[in-house]
């Protein structure tokens, strides 16, 4: 029965990082080489309304319901916003992460815009203009860290 005992804690042990890079939500149809935060952001204007697959660091997780994640990679920063909350992220998810979906440009009032700032962190810069960008995801994939 030791013997057992000590092989079903193993599995588990091992197991933990493969379970941990596990799909929230779904995975994307293509395998391409996901653009880094920093990437997406320096050419947002020109990949608006595109279907991508960004890599970053999770920073911060809605606490609420588990529905958007503030990505991060070299200072920039990209909301990641769960699409019509068919899935929810860990609230305690940190680290390196993977994430499926389209890019938008979305129109914020300056009360909202006040609210991400002081709130949930976001760049200050975000006060100046009157929208930001979000992917709109279908899917996150935590990745262990090295």
């Amino acid at each position: 029965m030791n013997k057992l005992i000590a092989f079903v804690l193993l599995s588990m042990m091992l197991a933990g990082p493969a379970l941990a890079a596990e799909w929230h939500g779904t995975a994307p149809e293509a395998d391409s080489e996901p653009m880094s935060v920093a990437s997406v952001v320096a050419s947002a204007e020109s990949l608006a309304g595109s279907s991508l697959i960004v890599s970053g660091r999770v920073t911060d997780v809605c606490t609420n319901r588990g529905c958007w994640a503030v990505f991060e990679d070299n200072g920039e920063m990209l909301r990641i916003k769960v699409r019509d909350h068919a899935f929810a992220l860990p609230p305690d998810a940190r680290g390196p992460a993977i994430a499926h979906g389209v890019l938008e440009k979305v129109e914020i009032s300056e009360d909202h815009a006040r609210h991400l700032v002081e709130e949930d962190g976001a760049d200050p810069g975000l006060l100046e203009q009157a929208y930001e960008y979000r992917l709109i995801t279908d899917g996150v994939r935590l990745t262990p860290e090295s």
